[in-house]
């Protein structure tokens, strides 16, 4: 082609909902670590590239934990970041802050800074014997590890953290006050600071279903076995299409109360679709969702071939918004650069990087005919779990990236709403395969005899529910919330046998956490099934040993 090739980024911000139902503390750190590490700063580093247009999805229950942080919720990471200067930690406690408080990348992370550095190297010369470390080390480290998840950029803007990490050790209950206080500042930020850009006409925020449920098994269960038949599925079928319905209309009406408008787009949980979906997603008023180039092929019936740059040979096919019958727009994302970004291009230099993504797009532009548009390349990947892969929490990377799309004339980058008003899709798609962006199928989430036990216990829970209080709109909140927060995709992902993280105990329980709830406001005793641990015993495991590995563990997921 000869104009300009669209191009659109969605970064994707999400962590599951660490909300425990029963205390109402946080139970793990991670959404407050990515506000500081991550959300603002993504937002922030675009603003100096003023002609670059990218879209983030905003979780709908994402944005209410950074709102809960901003109005002063804890975790037990930060309880236990203020018992440190009390001098009251008891061994347990010790031995939790030497397990999580080194859960960041150790080389471009923890090796960056002598003190922390030294820090992790006690604590591997000690072993099990905490009591040989003292008060001032459990201080000091965790006033380190709430400074390493905070953005190098934004240490280098404030002084006062500058001159915390030069101070290095010995560090008072004010300076680890301020680093917590800067935290939860930076969380307050997040969402004011993303619609501001939206206004600006910089930024598009797209949504997904509200507690990021996999919205075909919540339609139907069954729809597992259209890619893998040989999926081992619970006995009793979920089948609850209204609460598919009810998680995208609450998702659509939160965002509206949020932003001050509907959104037009959808990521869907994990990039998972199937016909029934695409009704869903029409009725909640969204105009438009995203999927992967996995299921564009399988629904097209063609091999999207490449060369041996991993260049597309027929980018016409994937490098398109496509019409579905229903009246929704489709747009599917390239698997071959979205994923050099989340797991290959930290390794490289920024330079050489960008320009193997810039060569890729170029000769995909290249064999794109003059006519037959419109034409829209679609970039769409995780946009918090990358960055501790790369130097310099990506910042270099994304600067180069930013600077050469907004310097290329090859390449315009657009918001996909608008790109659509101005160039609606012109080719249908006569079917839509179900599947999601992992193989284009759902066995991530379904399918295994852990992923049967969960599913069957949700499903006894959600059953038992209807007969109290009918429809899940109609059920009290103090139980449709627990819920609506069990069916979501996190939990389903962890009882995978290829999916492992230090913290399969907490999710495991987390999510029966949420199904015991329902029994008990109805004045019911859980079944013994649901009290009981539902992921393998064997993944169920003491904590791991500290060592010189990289945490956090579990792939490109955990935390």
């Amino acid at each position: 082609m000869n104009g300009k090739l669209p191009v659109t980024i969605i970064w994707h911000m999400h962590q599951p909902y660490y909300k425990h139902p029963q205390t109402s503390e946080f139970v793990l750190p991670w959404v407050r670590l990515h506000a500081s590490k991550d959300y603002l700063h993504m937002a922030r580093l675009l603003q100096e590239f003023p002609r670059v247009k990218v879209s983030f999805t905003m979780v709908p229950s994402l944005r209410d934990q950074l709102e809960d942080y901003a109005r002063g919720a804890d975790d037990e990471d930060t309880r236990l970041t203020m018992l440190t200067v009390e001098g009251t930690l008891n061994g347990e406690e010790r031995e939790h802050m030497l397990r999580r408080f080194f859960s960041i990348h150790h080389g471009n992370v923890i090796h960056r800074y002598a003190e922390y550095r030294r820090l992790l190297q006690l604590a591997m010369a000690t072993g099990d014997r905490h009591e040989l470390l003292s008060d001032d080390y459990f201080i000091d480290l965790a006033l380190w590890f709430n400074l390493a998840w905070i953005d190098p950029d934004d240490i280098r803007s404030d002084q006062r953290l500058v001159e915390l990490a030069e101070k290095g050790r010995r560090f008072t209950r004010e300076d680890v006050r301020y680093v917590i206080g800067r935290q939860r500042f930076m969380a307050s930020g997040v969402p004011h600071l993303y619609h501001r850009l939206e206004r600006d006409g910089q930024v598009e925020i797209l949504t997904t279903p509200y507690y990021h449920p996999i919205l075909p098994l919540l339609i139907d269960d069954r729809s597992a076995l259209r890619a893998d038949p040989s999926a081992q599925l619970p006995e009793q079928p979920f089948r609850y299409p209204d609460d598919a319905a009810f998680q995208l209309e609450e998702a659509v009406a939160s965002h509206e109360r949020a932003f001050g408008v509907k959104p037009k787009g959808v990521w869907p949980s994990e990039g998972a679709v199937s016909p029934e979906t695409a009704d869903a997603i029409t009725k909640a008023g969204l105009a438009w969702f995203a999927s992967d180039e996995g299921v564009l092929a399988r629904s097209v019936d063609v091999e999207l071939k490449r060369d041996e740059v991993g260049a597309l040979l027929e980018p016409g096919l994937l490098y398109r918004p496509y019409r579905l019958a229903n009246g929704a727009t489709a747009i599917f994302r390239d698997r071959e650069l979205s994923d050099r970004i989340g797991f290959v291009y930290g390794d490289m230099k920024p330079e050489d990087a960008v320009g193997d993504m810039i060569a890729k797009l170029e000769r995909a532009r290249e064999r794109l005919p003059n006519e037959g548009g419109p034409y829209l390349a679609s970039i769409i990947l995780d946009g918090e779990n990358a960055w501790e892969q790369y130097p310099n929490n990506g910042n270099d990377f994304l600067r180069t990236l930013y600077g050469r799309l907004q310097a290329d004339e090859r390449f315009e980058t657009v918001r996909v709403s608008e790109f659509l008003e101005r160039t609606p899709a012109t080719v249908e798609l006569p079917r839509l395969h179900t599947g999601s962006w992992i193989e284009a199928s759902l066995r991530v989430w379904s399918g295994e005899p852990a992923h049967a036990r969960a599913w069957g216990a949700l499903e006894r829970t959600r059953r038992f529910a209807q007969e109290q209080w009918g429809a899940l709109r109609l059920m009290p909140k103090s139980v449709r919330q627990p819920l609506m927060v069990a069916e979501g995709s996190d939990w389903f992902w962890w009882y995978s046998s290829r999916n492992s993280s230090p913290e399969d105990a907490v999710f495991d329980e987390l999510f029966r956490a949420n199904l015991e709830v329902v029994w008990w406001y109805a004045g019911a005793e859980p079944p013994d099934d649901i009290r009981s641990p539902l992921m393998d015993p064997a993944r169920i495991a003491p904590a791991p040993q500290r060592s010189g590995a990289m945490l956090p563990g579990g792939g490109d997921r955990y935390g």
